[in-house]
Protein backbone atom coordinates (compact mmCIF):
# COMPACT_ATOMS: atom_id res chain seq x y z
CA UNK A 1 0.00 0.00 0.00
CA UNK A 2 0.94 3.60 -0.36
CA UNK A 3 0.49 6.14 1.69
CA UNK A 4 1.16 10.35 1.37
CA UNK A 5 2.40 12.48 4.55
CA UNK A 6 1.63 16.10 4.84
CA UNK A 7 3.89 17.73 7.31
CA UNK A 8 2.79 21.26 8.53
CA UNK A 9 5.22 22.44 10.89
CA UNK A 10 3.55 25.50 12.62
CA UNK A 11 2.46 25.63 16.54
CA UNK A 12 1.13 28.37 18.95
CA UNK A 13 3.86 27.32 21.04
CA UNK A 14 6.32 24.12 21.40
CA UNK A 15 5.56 22.43 23.86
CA UNK A 16 8.21 21.94 26.87
CA UNK A 17 9.26 17.94 25.60
CA UNK A 18 8.96 18.67 22.05
CA UNK A 19 11.87 17.46 20.08
CA UNK A 20 9.85 17.35 16.67
CA UNK A 21 10.54 19.00 13.50
CA UNK A 22 8.31 21.71 14.61
CA UNK A 23 8.15 26.02 14.65
CA UNK A 24 6.49 28.99 15.80
CA UNK A 25 3.58 30.07 14.40
CA UNK A 26 4.17 32.87 12.43
CA UNK A 27 1.02 33.68 10.18
CA UNK A 28 3.02 35.73 7.40
CA UNK A 29 5.00 32.22 6.82
CA UNK A 30 1.42 30.10 6.27
CA UNK A 31 1.48 31.36 2.77
CA UNK A 32 4.73 30.90 1.29
CA UNK A 33 4.54 27.38 3.57
CA UNK A 34 1.74 26.30 1.51
CA UNK A 35 3.10 27.31 -2.02
CA UNK A 36 6.80 25.65 -1.55
CA UNK A 37 4.55 22.47 -0.48
CA UNK A 38 2.61 22.68 -3.09
CA UNK A 39 5.67 23.29 -5.47
CA UNK A 40 7.01 19.98 -3.31
CA UNK A 41 4.10 17.80 -4.26
CA UNK A 42 4.43 18.64 -8.24
CA UNK A 43 8.01 17.97 -8.14
CA UNK A 44 7.85 14.84 -6.81
CA UNK A 45 5.07 14.14 -9.14
CA UNK A 46 6.94 14.90 -12.24
CA UNK A 47 10.25 12.90 -11.31
CA UNK A 48 7.91 9.70 -10.22
CA UNK A 49 5.00 10.43 -13.21
CA UNK A 50 1.26 8.68 -11.46
CA UNK A 51 2.85 7.48 -8.21
CA UNK A 52 0.34 9.78 -6.20
CA UNK A 53 -2.56 8.50 -7.71
CA UNK A 54 -1.98 5.42 -6.32
CA UNK A 55 -2.03 6.72 -2.59
CA UNK A 56 -4.55 5.02 -0.47
CA UNK A 57 -4.41 7.23 2.64
CA UNK A 58 -3.41 10.68 3.54
CA UNK A 59 -2.28 11.83 6.70
CA UNK A 60 -2.32 15.91 7.71
CA UNK A 61 0.69 16.16 10.85
CA UNK A 62 2.59 18.21 12.35
CA UNK A 63 2.84 20.45 14.43
CA UNK A 64 -0.27 21.61 14.23
CA UNK A 65 -2.51 21.23 10.51
CA UNK A 66 -5.33 22.73 12.14
CA UNK A 67 -3.86 25.97 12.77
CA UNK A 68 -3.58 26.81 9.19
CA UNK A 69 -5.98 29.25 7.48
CA UNK A 70 -8.78 28.09 5.60
CA UNK A 71 -7.42 29.26 2.22
CA UNK A 72 -4.38 27.24 2.89
CA UNK A 73 -5.83 24.07 3.77
CA UNK A 74 -7.97 24.48 0.34
CA UNK A 75 -4.99 24.90 -1.75
CA UNK A 76 -3.19 21.60 -0.35
CA UNK A 77 -5.77 20.02 -1.43
CA UNK A 78 -6.69 21.27 -4.80
CA UNK A 79 -3.09 20.59 -5.65
CA UNK A 80 -3.75 17.26 -4.47
CA UNK A 81 -6.67 16.52 -6.78
CA UNK A 82 -5.29 18.45 -9.54
CA UNK A 83 -2.48 15.84 -9.63
CA UNK A 84 -4.77 12.77 -9.20
CA UNK A 85 -4.71 12.36 -5.97
CA UNK A 86 -8.94 11.26 -5.99
CA UNK A 87 -8.97 12.21 -2.33
CA UNK A 88 -12.66 10.92 -1.82
CA UNK A 89 -11.94 7.50 -2.90
CA UNK A 90 -9.37 6.74 -0.32
CA UNK A 91 -9.30 4.32 2.20
CA UNK A 92 -8.31 7.13 5.19
CA UNK A 93 -7.96 10.90 5.47
CA UNK A 94 -7.04 11.81 8.56
CA UNK A 95 -6.10 15.60 10.18
CA UNK A 96 -4.45 16.37 13.23
CA UNK A 97 -6.23 19.16 15.65
CA UNK A 98 -4.82 20.96 19.00
CA UNK A 99 -7.37 21.90 20.94
CA UNK A 100 -6.59 25.86 20.64
CA UNK A 101 -7.49 25.37 17.32
CA UNK A 102 -10.13 23.25 17.07
CA UNK A 103 -12.60 25.55 15.50
CA UNK A 104 -15.97 25.03 14.12
CA UNK A 105 -15.59 26.74 10.63
CA UNK A 106 -12.07 24.83 10.25
CA UNK A 107 -14.07 21.50 11.35
CA UNK A 108 -16.30 21.92 8.39
CA UNK A 109 -13.98 22.89 5.81
CA UNK A 110 -11.89 19.94 6.36
CA UNK A 111 -14.68 17.90 6.13
CA UNK A 112 -15.88 19.63 3.33
CA UNK A 113 -12.25 18.58 1.86
CA UNK A 114 -12.47 14.98 2.15
CA UNK A 115 -11.19 15.04 6.13
CA UNK A 116 -12.84 11.45 7.42
CA UNK A 117 -10.65 11.28 10.50
CA UNK A 118 -9.69 13.41 13.46
CA UNK A 119 -6.47 13.35 15.25
CA UNK A 120 -6.52 14.96 18.55
CA UNK A 121 -3.55 16.26 21.32
CA UNK A 122 -4.87 16.17 24.53
CA UNK A 123 -2.02 14.89 26.72
CA UNK A 124 -3.90 14.66 30.10
CA UNK A 125 -6.89 16.22 31.81
CA UNK A 126 -4.86 17.70 34.63
CA UNK A 127 -4.71 21.56 34.10
CA UNK A 128 -1.36 21.70 36.58
CA UNK A 129 0.03 18.76 34.36
CA UNK A 130 -0.74 21.12 30.81
CA UNK A 131 1.24 23.86 32.52
CA UNK A 132 3.86 21.41 34.04
CA UNK A 133 5.05 20.21 30.16
CA UNK A 134 4.16 23.57 28.51
CA UNK A 135 0.49 22.68 26.68
CA UNK A 136 -1.00 26.34 25.23
CA UNK A 137 -4.84 24.91 25.90
CA UNK A 138 -6.81 24.54 29.18
CA UNK A 139 -8.59 21.25 30.43
CA UNK A 140 -11.84 23.45 29.47
CA UNK A 141 -10.79 24.07 25.56
CA UNK A 142 -9.49 20.61 25.37
CA UNK A 143 -13.56 19.11 26.18
CA UNK A 144 -14.90 21.52 24.24
CA UNK A 145 -12.63 20.47 21.10
CA UNK A 146 -13.36 16.53 22.06
CA UNK A 147 -17.45 17.84 21.70
CA UNK A 148 -17.00 19.51 18.87
CA UNK A 149 -15.13 16.56 16.78
CA UNK A 150 -17.15 13.67 17.92
CA UNK A 151 -20.41 15.54 17.05
CA UNK A 152 -18.74 16.34 13.46
CA UNK A 153 -19.31 12.72 12.11
CA UNK A 154 -16.01 11.69 11.27
CA UNK A 155 -13.97 9.11 12.84
CA UNK A 156 -11.93 10.49 16.04
CA UNK A 157 -9.04 9.40 17.84
CA UNK A 158 -7.65 11.24 21.20
CA UNK A 159 -3.96 11.20 21.90
CA UNK A 160 -2.66 11.44 26.26
CA UNK A 161 0.20 10.93 27.52
CA UNK A 162 1.74 9.60 30.77
CA UNK A 163 4.84 9.11 33.04
CA UNK A 164 4.53 12.69 33.41
CA UNK A 165 7.01 15.14 36.00
CA UNK A 166 4.38 14.64 38.98
CA UNK A 167 1.87 12.31 37.22
CA UNK A 168 0.32 9.41 39.43
CA UNK A 169 -0.91 6.10 38.23
CA UNK A 170 -5.13 7.40 39.78
CA UNK A 171 -4.65 11.00 37.88
CA UNK A 172 -3.48 8.85 34.50
CA UNK A 173 -6.25 6.11 34.67
CA UNK A 174 -8.41 9.26 35.48
CA UNK A 175 -7.59 10.54 32.35
CA UNK A 176 -7.97 7.20 30.37
CA UNK A 177 -11.31 6.54 32.08
CA UNK A 178 -12.42 10.37 30.91
CA UNK A 179 -11.29 10.19 27.07
CA UNK A 180 -12.71 6.40 26.91
CA UNK A 181 -15.83 7.63 28.02
CA UNK A 182 -16.22 9.85 25.04
CA UNK A 183 -18.32 8.75 21.56
CA UNK A 184 -14.41 8.04 19.84
CA UNK A 185 -13.52 4.99 18.64
CA UNK A 186 -9.88 5.32 19.01
CA UNK A 187 -7.16 5.61 21.48
CA UNK A 188 -3.70 6.39 21.84
CA UNK A 189 -1.21 6.76 24.93
CA UNK A 190 2.86 7.76 25.26
CA UNK A 191 5.35 7.41 27.57
CA UNK A 192 7.00 10.47 28.05
CA UNK A 193 10.60 10.33 26.14
CA UNK A 194 12.42 13.34 27.54
CA UNK A 195 15.01 14.88 25.24
CA UNK A 196 17.83 16.77 26.61
CA UNK A 197 17.33 19.30 23.79
CA UNK A 198 13.80 19.97 25.20
CA UNK A 199 13.04 23.01 27.75
CA UNK A 200 11.63 19.73 30.03
CA UNK A 201 14.76 17.80 29.21
CA UNK A 202 16.84 20.83 30.73
CA UNK A 203 14.26 21.50 33.73
CA UNK A 204 14.80 17.79 34.57
CA UNK A 205 18.64 17.59 34.20
CA UNK A 206 19.10 20.59 36.66
CA UNK A 207 16.43 18.38 39.16
CA UNK A 208 13.73 21.37 38.82
CA UNK A 209 11.48 18.43 37.78
CA UNK A 210 11.25 14.98 38.16
CA UNK A 211 10.03 11.87 36.73
CA UNK A 212 9.07 8.77 38.32
CA UNK A 213 10.25 5.78 36.01
CA UNK A 214 9.36 3.26 38.72
CA UNK A 215 5.82 4.49 37.83
CA UNK A 216 5.80 3.50 33.88
CA UNK A 217 5.26 -0.21 33.75
CA UNK A 218 1.82 0.46 36.57
CA UNK A 219 0.62 3.20 34.29
CA UNK A 220 1.34 1.29 31.04
CA UNK A 221 -0.27 -1.93 32.28
CA UNK A 222 -3.44 -0.44 34.02
CA UNK A 223 -3.94 1.65 30.96
CA UNK A 224 -4.37 -1.08 29.10
CA UNK A 225 -6.37 -3.13 31.12
CA UNK A 226 -8.55 0.15 31.79
CA UNK A 227 -9.01 0.22 27.82
CA UNK A 228 -10.16 -3.34 27.21
CA UNK A 229 -12.64 -2.97 29.86
CA UNK A 230 -13.85 -0.41 27.47
CA UNK A 231 -14.24 -2.28 24.50
CA UNK A 232 -10.72 -0.48 22.76
CA UNK A 233 -8.34 -3.38 21.77
CA UNK A 234 -4.60 -2.64 21.45
CA UNK A 235 -3.57 -3.17 18.11
CA UNK A 236 0.20 -1.67 18.35
CA UNK A 237 2.29 -0.60 21.43
CA UNK A 238 0.73 2.53 22.25
CA UNK A 239 -2.68 2.53 19.76
CA UNK A 240 -5.79 1.00 20.73
CA UNK A 241 -9.02 1.05 18.90
CA UNK A 242 -12.74 -0.07 18.81
CA UNK A 243 -12.79 -3.56 16.49
CA UNK A 244 -12.57 -2.12 12.88
CA UNK A 245 -11.26 1.54 13.32
CA UNK A 246 -7.64 1.09 13.50
CA UNK A 247 -5.46 3.63 11.97
CA UNK A 248 -4.91 2.47 8.68
CA UNK A 249 -2.19 5.10 7.30
CA UNK A 250 -0.30 4.01 10.48
CA UNK A 251 -0.22 0.51 10.11
CA UNK A 252 0.72 0.30 6.70
CA UNK A 253 4.03 2.01 8.69
CA UNK A 254 4.37 -0.93 10.66
CA UNK A 255 4.00 -2.80 7.93
CA UNK A 256 6.65 -1.47 5.97
CA UNK A 257 4.44 -0.24 3.69
CA UNK A 258 5.64 2.45 1.18
CA UNK A 259 4.81 6.27 1.72
CA UNK A 260 5.64 9.76 0.84
CA UNK A 261 6.34 12.69 3.17
CA UNK A 262 6.46 15.92 2.26
CA UNK A 263 7.64 18.42 4.18
CA UNK A 264 10.90 19.98 6.47
CA UNK A 265 12.25 16.68 7.52
CA UNK A 266 8.69 14.12 6.76
CA UNK A 267 10.01 10.81 5.68
CA UNK A 268 9.57 8.50 3.22
CA UNK A 269 9.68 5.05 1.95
CA UNK A 270 9.81 3.36 -1.09
CA UNK A 271 11.74 0.95 -3.24
CA UNK A 272 13.50 0.19 0.04
CA UNK A 273 14.96 2.88 0.44
CA UNK A 274 13.90 5.36 3.52
CA UNK A 275 15.22 9.32 2.85
CA UNK A 276 14.05 12.80 3.84
CA UNK A 277 14.20 16.45 2.83
CA UNK A 278 16.46 19.13 4.84
CA UNK A 279 14.71 18.97 8.50
CA UNK A 280 15.03 23.01 9.30
CA UNK A 281 12.93 25.38 7.32
CA UNK A 282 15.09 27.70 5.36
CA UNK A 283 17.22 24.61 4.08
CA UNK A 284 13.99 22.99 3.16
CA UNK A 285 12.71 26.17 1.05
CA UNK A 286 16.06 26.53 -0.47
CA UNK A 287 15.54 23.21 -1.57
CA UNK A 288 12.18 23.34 -3.22
CA UNK A 289 13.17 26.66 -4.56
CA UNK A 290 16.11 24.34 -6.17
CA UNK A 291 13.23 21.68 -7.72
CA UNK A 292 13.52 19.77 -4.92
CA UNK A 293 16.89 17.80 -6.46
CA UNK A 294 17.36 14.28 -5.02
CA UNK A 295 21.33 15.07 -4.36
CA UNK A 296 19.46 16.73 -1.40
CA UNK A 297 17.59 14.39 0.54
CA UNK A 298 19.14 12.38 3.21
CA UNK A 299 19.00 8.46 1.69
CA UNK A 300 19.15 5.05 3.34
CA UNK A 301 19.55 2.46 0.99
CA UNK A 302 18.25 -0.88 3.11
CA UNK A 303 20.41 -4.15 2.98
CA UNK A 304 19.16 -7.67 3.97
CA UNK A 305 20.13 -6.94 7.34
CA UNK A 306 18.56 -3.46 7.65
CA UNK A 307 14.89 -5.26 6.22
CA UNK A 308 14.92 -8.10 8.89
CA UNK A 309 15.95 -5.74 11.79
CA UNK A 310 12.65 -3.50 10.91
CA UNK A 311 10.76 -6.22 10.78
CA UNK A 312 11.80 -6.97 13.91
CA UNK A 313 11.12 -4.09 15.76
CA UNK A 314 7.45 -3.59 13.71
CA UNK A 315 6.23 -7.05 13.65
CA UNK A 316 6.67 -6.98 17.91
CA UNK A 317 5.17 -3.57 18.32
CA UNK A 318 1.93 -4.71 16.81
CA UNK A 319 -0.50 -7.31 18.24
CA UNK A 320 -0.77 -9.12 15.49
CA UNK A 321 3.65 -10.32 16.02
CA UNK A 322 6.13 -11.53 14.42
CA UNK A 323 5.61 -14.37 11.62
CA UNK A 324 8.48 -16.75 11.97
CA UNK A 325 7.63 -18.57 8.67
CA UNK A 326 7.87 -15.48 6.71
CA UNK A 327 11.46 -14.57 8.11
CA UNK A 328 12.37 -17.77 6.10
CA UNK A 329 11.71 -15.69 2.53
CA UNK A 330 15.54 -13.76 4.27
CA UNK A 331 17.00 -17.16 4.77
CA UNK A 332 16.72 -17.12 8.23
CA UNK A 333 15.76 -18.83 10.89
CA UNK A 334 15.38 -17.86 14.75
CA UNK A 335 16.12 -20.41 17.02
CA UNK A 336 14.01 -21.24 20.04
CA UNK A 337 16.78 -20.31 22.44
CA UNK A 338 16.26 -16.59 21.45
CA UNK A 339 13.11 -16.30 22.84
CA UNK A 340 12.10 -19.01 25.27
CA UNK A 341 13.58 -17.69 28.44
CA UNK A 342 10.79 -14.57 27.45
CA UNK A 343 8.42 -17.86 27.06
CA UNK A 344 9.17 -18.94 30.22
CA UNK A 345 8.73 -15.41 31.70
CA UNK A 346 5.14 -15.24 29.95
CA UNK A 347 6.48 -12.16 28.20
CA UNK A 348 5.98 -13.48 24.97
CA UNK A 349 3.39 -16.36 23.37
CA UNK A 350 3.53 -18.68 20.29
CA UNK A 351 0.81 -18.67 18.17
CA UNK A 352 0.33 -22.03 15.68
CA UNK A 353 4.04 -22.45 16.29
CA UNK A 354 4.89 -19.43 13.61
CA UNK A 355 3.82 -16.64 15.52
CA UNK A 356 5.57 -15.16 18.14
CA UNK A 357 3.57 -12.42 19.68
CA UNK A 358 4.20 -9.91 23.09
CA UNK A 359 2.09 -10.29 26.06
CA UNK A 360 2.02 -9.29 29.85
CA UNK A 361 4.93 -7.58 30.84
CA UNK A 362 6.55 -8.46 27.13
CA UNK A 363 5.00 -5.14 26.30
CA UNK A 364 7.56 -3.21 29.04
CA UNK A 365 10.62 -5.46 27.67
CA UNK A 366 10.06 -4.91 24.26
CA UNK A 367 13.44 -3.43 23.37
CA UNK A 368 15.52 -5.92 25.69
CA UNK A 369 13.45 -8.75 23.53
CA UNK A 370 13.90 -7.30 20.16
CA UNK A 371 17.86 -7.38 20.85
CA UNK A 372 17.58 -10.95 22.14
CA UNK A 373 16.35 -12.11 18.73
CA UNK A 374 18.25 -9.53 17.10
CA UNK A 375 21.24 -10.72 18.80
CA UNK A 376 20.30 -14.48 17.99
CA UNK A 377 20.29 -13.87 14.03
CA UNK A 378 23.66 -12.46 14.42
CA UNK A 379 25.35 -15.23 15.40
CA UNK A 380 23.30 -17.28 12.65
CA UNK A 381 25.01 -15.12 10.35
Amino acid sequence: MFGLYIHIPFCAKICDYCDFHVMPAFPKLYQEYTDLLCREVEFFDAAHPGLLKTAQTLYLGGGTPSILPLDCLSQIFGCLRSLGVDVDSLKEVSMEFNPESTRKHTVEKALELGVRRFSLGLQTFDGNLLTTIGRSHSVEAGIQALDLLTSSGAQVSGDLMFNLPGQTVRSFLNDVDRLSDFNLNHISFYGLTVSPRSMLGQKVSKGLLNIDEDLYEEMYLNGVELLGRKGFERYEVSNFARPGYESIHNRNYWSRGEYAGFGPGAHSFWGNTRFYAPEMYPRWRDFVREGAPESRLTTDKLNDEDVLMELLWLSLRQSSGLDLQGLSSFGVRLPPSSYEKWLKKGFVSMENHDRLKLCGRGWIFMDEIVTDLANSYSELE
